[in-house]
């Protein structure tokens, strides 16, 4: 996930292929025309004019700000997925703070999260105006931005408007994730946790989540102190060689079914709990103690059925 750089050159070219107009001595933008009649052929030009503003560090002009107060209701005309690709842009904007705060004062908040913007809690208000402040102090990379944003707001809240915006399966993924797994990621107290975590996860994911804590810590002022432990995790398990994932496992399914101790689920049941003995006991990831282990699994299950059974009569 790469930082988005924009160059002002093409921003200031694109701003005028749209009809808009800058003042660089002012730090101003304003509708080439009236903006009022702009906006009736084009309400996504609302939206399109914040994140110019974003994207320059400029404010909108009076003329065309009391426009949008004024017409803001025909955006509800405007393309859900148009808007949701301006939103993005202004969020990894350079002056994206700028764009959150010209949102919420223009009243446009209701085209972004739906029927949220009018129920905000004080706690959810609170966290908006202190991402608005301090945003562009993290780095410009969309999927930890969009995240940023919803993590303002209750998780119910936050998810329902996720899908207002329709965005991709992956993204909704993503929010999800941090909603569900950002919190329990900062309660890892030892490597055997931490271990499970990152495998339940997968590399990929959990990298997303780390990344996505930094950006946090920044925007929150938050001790950095989890950051530095999970780090200091990562470094130790990866110098010792102590294996995390299933691929790391001295042995496979293939491993098993060939000893004639399992095959297909009941084979991938026993490596996720071969995995789980490796984490506790790293040394013990070798071919011959995980063979013998895999038989014990596999009796053991075995015997679960068979126990149940003699209960019964």
């Amino acid at each position: 996930m790469a930082e988005i750089k924009q160059d002002k050159e093409s921003i200031v070219e694109s701003l005028e292929y749209w009809g808009l107009e800058q003042d660089a001595g002012k730090k101003l933008i304003t509708v080439a025309g009236d903006p009022s009649a702009c906006f009736e052929g084009d309400p996504l030009m609302m939206i399109r004019i914040v994140r110019f503003a974003a994207e320059l560090g400029f404010d909108i002009h009076i003329k065309a700000y009391n426009a949008i107060l004024d017409k803001s209701a025909l955006l509800s005309e405007a393309n859900t997925d148009d808007i949701r690709v301006e939103f993005e842009r202004l969020l990894t904007a350079e002056f994206a703070g700028k764009g959150l705060k010209i949102l919420a004062g223009a009243e446009l908040m209701p085209y972004i999260i739906g029927s949220l913007a009018e129920n905000m809690t004080k706690r959810a208000m609170s966290q908006f105006a202190v991402l608005a402040e301090n945003i562009d102090k993290t780095m410009r990379v969309r999927e930890r931005r969009i995240a940023l944003f919803y993590l303002c707001f209750e998780k119910k809240a936050a998810l329902g408007a996720v899908k207002f915006l329709n965005y991709s399966p992956k993204m909704e993924a993503r929010i999800a994730d941090a909603f569900a797994m950002l919190e329990p990621m900062c309660f890892l107290g030892n490597e055997y946790e931490f271990k499970r975590f990152v495998a339940l996860c997968g590399e990929e994911r959990y990298r997303y989540l780390d990344s996505l804590s930094k950006a946090q810590r920044i925007v929150y002022d938050m001790p950095d102190t989890k950051i530095l432990s999970r780090h200091h995790m990562m470094e130790a398990i990866k110098s010792k060689g102590d294996p995390i994932f299933i691929e790391d496992l001295e042995i496979d399914a293939a491993d098993i079914a060939g000893s004639n101790i399992a095959e297909g689920e009941k084979a991938a049941d026993i490596l996720r709990e071969l995995l789980d003995h490796v984490h506790k006991n790293p040394k013990m990831n070798t071919r011959e103690h995980l063979l013998r282990q895999a038989e014990k699994y596999a009796k053991a299950a075995l015997r679960v059925p068979f126990q149940k059974v003699r209960r019964l009569k």
